[in-house]
């Protein structure tokens, strides 16, 4: 029978570990069982129930943070604590450097931070296959993480090399030399102060009150943090950004089949005037893909080549019904 300390042990690992659910952007909950089952899927250690909603067994769930990554609505949350450096390790590996549970917790953004003002990031992992805390698809995840960041950074013009190397063990790197009297008297101090500003630049919008679009509409945290990397990196209008809208094809019905499923009232329709109109708030929508499945008709698909003027642009007409609708239903570029 488990002790007192045992039961301890299990209540602060599971208030530690486990995600936090927004119920409210989960694709089960707004359409059915059947709509999602992708943290259900990816789950290395039966940690996943799907039903009504979704159900995390706190027994089970390790904190990998792999059903974070898979879950397409951001429905499904965690916040690793991340800070600048050029190295980060995973639990199964030994050392002293900084470390993280699992490195599929890692988000885009988190690797942004991570970062800082250098080019290049090692993250150390243990065997994956098997492992007690991630599992065998830990690597590729990790992979498409580096990727998203690489394309964040790549706006602000700096590059990124990810290495993603299997090691037994991590160690914090030697300090680094400090700023000499001779230093200051040259200059260095006002030098490491404009390039510590120049490089925290995009860090910035990963601060508190940074979150949220515009026009009330207020995507999930980690969207929230993708969009003001973008924006802090001010692009031009035509400039590609990486980010998904859902293009909408004639033959719409104008049902509400898409803006019941839209996990962010991104979309929206308006009866308002003489024809009807399928409003769209780019910088709410997440691409979760959840109006193309939801679509009775199959008239809606997502695109992935959007310009910051059209993201930056404010809401806008995703279909007009009627003789005077656009020519293809599309978002104008």
């Amino acid at each position: 029978m488990p002790g007192l300390d045992d039961l301890l042990s299990l209540v602060l690992r599971a208030v530690e570990v486990t995600p936090a659910y927004a119920q409210a952007r989960c694709l089960v909950v707004r359409s059915g069982a059947e709509a999602c089952r992708a943290c259900l899927d990816v789950c290395p250690h039966e940690a996943v129930r799907i039903d009504e909603q979704v159900e995390l067994d706190v027994v089970n769930c390790t904190g990998c943070g792999l059903c974070v990554r898979a879950c397409p609505s951001e429905a499904l949350t965690a916040s690793p604590k991340v800070e600048p450096g050029s190295a980060l390790r995973c639990s199964r590996v030994a050392g002293d450097g900084a470390s993280v549970r699992c490195l599929a917790q890692l988000s885009a953004a988190d690797l942004v931070r991570l970062v800082g003002d250098g080019e290049r990031v090692t993250l150390a992992r243990g065997e994956c296959v098997g492992c007690k805390v991630g599992g065998a698809a830990v690597p590729e995840v990790v992979a498409a993480t580096a990727a998203r960041a690489t394309e964040l950074l790549a706006l602000h013009g700096r590059r990124l090399t990810v290495n993603v190397s299997l090691q037994a063990r991590l160690d914090a790197p030697a300090p680094t030399r400090r700023l000499s009297r001779r230093d200051l008297f040259r200059g260095g101090a006002h030098e490491v102060a404009r390039g510590a500003a120049e490089a925290l630049a995009p860090l910035e919008a990963l601060l508190p009150g940074q979150e949220g679009g515009a026009g009330g509409h207020e995507p999930p945290p980690e969207a929230s943090r993708r969009l003001s990397l973008i924006a802090t990196a001010r692009p031009a209008p035509g400039a590609l950004v990486p980010w998904r809208l859902p293009r909408v094809a004639d033959g719409c019905i104008m049902c509400p089949a898409c803006t019941r499923a839209c996990p962010t009232a991104a979309l929206e329709r308006d009866f308002s005037g003489p024809q009807a109109v399928l409003r769209l708030q780019p910088d709410a929508c997440i691409g979760c893909d959840a109006c193309v499945a939801a679509c009775p008709v199959r008239v809606i698909n997502m695109d992935d080549e959007i310009t910051w003027g059209e993201l930056s642009g404010g809401p806008s007409e995703a279909f007009r019904s009627g003789p005077e609708r656009l020519g293809t239903g599309a978002v104008p570029r």
